[in-house]
């Protein structure tokens, strides 16, 4: 699965660059055309910040290089936006 993951993933700065601007393009066009009308909306645009974390993290953080528990804080900080949209939508849709 790990495999998998990374030979989706790009291969190098300008590549995740190029996925960190579609994915900011989606997520915009997401936040402008639904307008929160979709209760699993939030889940969404939660799982693709979350995305663009574990990029900046791969490739700019270089995380994966990392000693283990740099990369363990590294992990905790990305998700804590995502876990915040998450609530934030759990919330609303109450």
């Amino acid at each position: 699965m790990k495999r998998w993951i990374h030979a989706l993933g790009p291969r190098n700065a300008t590549q995740a660059w190029v996925a960190l601007l579609i994915i900011t393009v989606i997520t915009a066009g997401i936040a402008v055309a639904e307008r929160g009308v979709l209760p699993w909306m939030g889940w969404v645009i939660a799982a693709l910040v979350w995305w663009k974390a574990w990029l900046v993290a791969d490739h700019y953080l270089e995380a994966a290089d990392a000693t283990p528990v740099f990369r363990r804080i590294v992990i905790v900080f990305i998700s804590l936006a995502p876990l915040a949209l998450v609530a934030t939508a759990w919330m609303e849709s109450r």
